[in-house]
């Protein structure tokens, strides 16, 4: 690599590096807001403390993936120096899907234009995205940290799954604008209880997980900064 490329594959992981670190503080704080929401809920109609850390969540969720758009950059820089790589085609489709992640968030911030799940969905598409990066990866990223990639993709995936399975439950709730939770009775059957048992436990998986996999790899991506600042 000449001199030029060296110095412009170092500032990219160090950009990306530091971006993929913050995106995963954000990400851990986010989630426990929503564990914190998900956990203390006592009603059918959340109370007003129980919203306001829901809409904080989605705004931290928003921020994260946000700023994993630019994480896809420097992973996208890593692959060039080192076969297989991925295509263009991928990397777009996973700046899409991230895309999709914080638009659908923020559209559903208080539940008034579309239900604050919606972005379940992209988030889904995220973690095949994200499988798929991972296995592309080899050579550029320690053989665990792929493996964990592609475990947490797994989960995002099983989230969205998760997520169109209570869609079917709730078709209510799928309505565009969003319909008021006060009209949304509340079902007792056994695909409820599935499907959200399966998102419960593939959020551990995902969405737990997603943030620490992001600061590790960050974490990576500096060290080949420095690898490459040296060379």
């Amino acid at each position: 690599m000449d001199q030029h490329g060296t110095v412009s594959a170092a500032a990219s992981h160090r950009i990306a590096g530091r971006t993929a670190i913050a995106s995963g503080v954000i990400g851990i704080a986010a989630y426990g807001l929503l564990m914190d929401a998900v956990l203390t809920r006592v009603t059918w109609i959340p109370a007003n403390r129980i919203n306001l850390l829901f809409n904080t969540h989605d705004i931290g969720v928003a921020l994260q993936f946000l700023l994993l758009i630019l994480v896809a950059f420097g992973l996208r820089t890593l692959s060039q120096q080192r076969p297989p790589g991925f295509s263009k085609a991928l990397f777009r489709t996973g700046v899409g899907a991230m895309s999709f992640v914080v638009l659908m968030v923020l559209l559903g911030i208080g539940s008034k234009l579309i239900s604050n799940g919606y972005y379940m969905f992209p988030q889904g598409i995220f973690g095949i995205w994200l499988i798929l990066v991972n296995w592309r990866l080899s050579g550029s990223l320690p053989r665990w940290l792929r493996w964990a990639g592609m475990i947490v993709g797994l989960g995002l995936v099983l989230v969205g799954v998760a997520f169109v399975g209570i869609g079917f439950v709730y078709p209510s709730m799928m309505a565009i604008p969003a319909a008021h939770i006060e009209t949304v009775k509340e079902v007792n059957s056994p695909a409820n209880t599935f499907f959200h048992q399966l998102l419960f436990y593939a959020s551990f998986v995902g969405v737990a997980l997603l943030p620490v996999w992001t600061v590790l790899t960050g974490l990576q991506l500096l060290k080949k900064r420095r690898l490459a600042a040296i060379e």
